[in-house]
């Protein structure tokens, strides 16, 4: 896929907190985030959310949360008014066409970023679509399940006598290294011109799974016991290739016609 050189608009990267358990990680998190000039904050809502809130009284413990978050945000309240909220994951990413995830593991099958690769991949990849910058929750990060989500991941080196960082303080390093590649514009790979195709939604790429999970289960090809251990080896096969949204639409439509095959008993 080629991408043209251009500047990038922030407005096309959604920030995913994925259930964040502090109130000042939140409001510092939009705080940092209206540093460098990003707006779109979306997170998914721990279950305790939908509580009472810690200190009692009427309302949600979500907006307790945002309360207290907002005197952490100061001048970056209009972040948090504005922030999405959703029940899952795969809804938070919503249409991003390219999720990096960030975690200090190494993932098979997916590339592994620095935060300035990341500042210069995703100004690259926002040429073509929306991209999603995720993180998780402060306590045990991303699961290997939430990270089979994402295309990439980025590494924050840090020193071996204390390499855990805060999750605010993430948040700030990466969202000034996406201004930084916002700002400088994506270098093309040789021979680039325009976007040549739309790459695939992620609605669609989730719509192919969710039927062909069915259908190779239906037909004898995943182990019952342990279906996803066959479909992430899929996964990473698929995001490797980086199909465009027609590609997905023709491997949707194959596995529809052979879902009629295998009904009828063919």
């Amino acid at each position: 896929m080629l991408y043209v050189a251009t500047a990038m608009s922030l407005g096309k990267v959604r920030v995913v907190l994925h259930r964040p358990s502090s109130a000042d990680n939140l409001g510092a998190a939009a705080r940092a985030m209206k540093n460098f000039g990003l707006t779109r904050l979306v997170v998914v809502a721990p279950p305790a959310w939908a509580g009472s809130p810690r200190g009692g009284g009427g309302g949600t413990a979500q907006a307790d949360v945002l309360a207290r978050a907002a005197r952490l945000a100061r001048h970056a309240t209009d972040l948090l008014d504005r922030a999405e909220f959703h029940a899952d994951l795969r809804g938070a990413l919503g249409q991003a066409t390219w999720v990096c995830g960030t975690t200090s593991r190494v993932v098979a099958g997916r590339p592994r970023l620095t935060p300035r690769q990341l500042g210069e991949e995703a100004a690259r990849r926002a040429a073509s679509g929306e991209v999603a910058l995720l993180f998780g929750e402060e306590r045990r990060g991303l699961s290997d399940a939430e990270l089979e989500l994402c295309q990439a991941v980025c590494t924050i080196p840090t020193s071996p006598d204390y390499d855990s960082m805060n999750l605010a303080q993430a948040v700030a390093v990466l969202c000034y290294e996406l201004a930084s590649g916002a700002g400088a514009g994506s270098v093309p790979p040789a021979g680039a011109g325009a976007v040549e195709a739309e790459p695939a939604r992620r609605a669609t790429v989730e719509a192919l799974w969710e039927r062909l999970a069915a259908l190779l289960a239906a037909a004898g090809y995943l182990n019952p016991q342990n279906p996803e251990h066959i479909l992430a080896d899929w996964r990473r096969l698929l995001s490797r290739a980086e199909p465009t949204q027609r590609e997905v639409e023709l491997l949707l439509a194959a596995v529809r016609a052979l879902e009629r095959q295998v009904a009828a008993g063919r």
